[in-house]
């Protein structure tokens, strides 16, 4: 089943005499068995795209579909389903979570607001996510700077799960963690995702988490997609030159077999002035109609790429 799709989402931000399309006419079907990845540098929208998607950054045109519903058609009071149906997790732990609010107080917040469960019952869900989470119940009493990072951002995923959403949207959710308690987080993820058969669309510029927890990735370059596959197919071929560069920049990926390849960095800012191929400028196989023209978002067996060379 469709949960969220998106139809011709556009979103400009000006910057003194420079227009940035943040996001471009993106198309994204994300299913209810998902665990949909979205990559790419910072800087080419994601974080925008997510704002889209929760109503904190109304698009310049475009639709957003929540199961047959335009989320941007109906009024704020109309959207209690959405928001029930929809867990959100921020990357900084540090300050999504109120430092004057006990931990007991912050998970338990969104079933106040929503006037979901009695008292007793919102007790035992609490208890409940924060076992399936491994945090002990003896920490709700404690305020988040008496809690490590780990569990910080622990406490931030029982919030989003505590009213058992469809579909969990986190942004960069791991960045702030050392690997092991990223493992350690992400085992717990997939269980839970197995269990309550949830959705999940993660934001990242990790690969390396990408590729061994995602079933597809759309990847994202000033503001468009330049690639969607199932992940294994992006990992086994890349078609977008831009991906190409992604995956080879991973640490020990393929390390013997690389070649010389233009560095990632920030995107000058004759990039956003470009009508065609913003990757123009970065491409080891740009050719004329490259900057002139936009490559259209084509169809190849299960997977799609924006390039001239296909």
């Amino acid at each position: 089943m469709t949960l969220i799709k998106t139809f011709d989402l556009n979103k400009t931000f000006k910057l003194k005499n420079l227009k940035i399309p943040a996001v471009e006419d993106l198309n994204v079907e994300i299913n209810s068995d998902d665990f949909f990845a979205l990559v790419g540098e910072s800087g080419s929208g994601k974080s925008t795209f997510l704002k889209l998607l929760l109503r904190l950054t109304k698009p310049d045109r475009g639709r957003i579909v929540f199961k047959e519903m335009d989320i941007w058609k109906k009024a704020e009071e109309n959207l209690k389903d959405f928001y029930q149906s929809i867990g959100v997790v921020f990357q900084d732990p540090y300050s999504s979570l109120n430092p004057r609010m006990k931990i007991y107080t912050i998970v338990e917040e969104p079933i106040k607001i929503h006037k979901k469960y009695e008292t007793k019952e919102a007790k035992l869900r609490i208890i409940k996510t924060f076992n399936e989470l491994g945090l002990n119940s003896d920490l709700l009493n404690l305020y988040p700077h008496q809690l490590s990072g780990g569990q910080r951002q622990r406490v931030a995923i029982a919030r989003a799960l505590i009213l058992e959403p469809e579909i969990l949207l986190a942004d960069e959710p791991l960045s702030a963690l050392d690997i092991s308690l990223q493992a350690s987080i992400l085992n717990q993820l997939m269980e839970i995702r197995d269990k309550r058969k949830l959705a999940i669309l993660m934001i990242t510029h990790d690969l390396n988490i990408v590729r061994a927890v995602s079933t597809k990735i759309a990847v994202m370059h000033l503001g468009r997609i330049v690639e969607e596959a199932p992940t294994k197919e992006i990992f086994r071929e890349p078609l977008h030159p831009y991906t190409k560069i992604l995956l080879d920049s991973i640490p020990g990926f393929h390390r013997r077999e690389r070649e010389k390849i233009p560095k990632i960095s920030t995107e000058d800012k004759t990039s956003w002035t470009l009508k065609g191929c913003r990757f123009y400028n970065r491409c080891s196989f740009r050719m004329k109609i490259c900057p002139e023209k936009i490559p259209p978002l084509k169809s190849l067996n299960n997977r799609k790429v924006r390039c001239f060379l296909y």
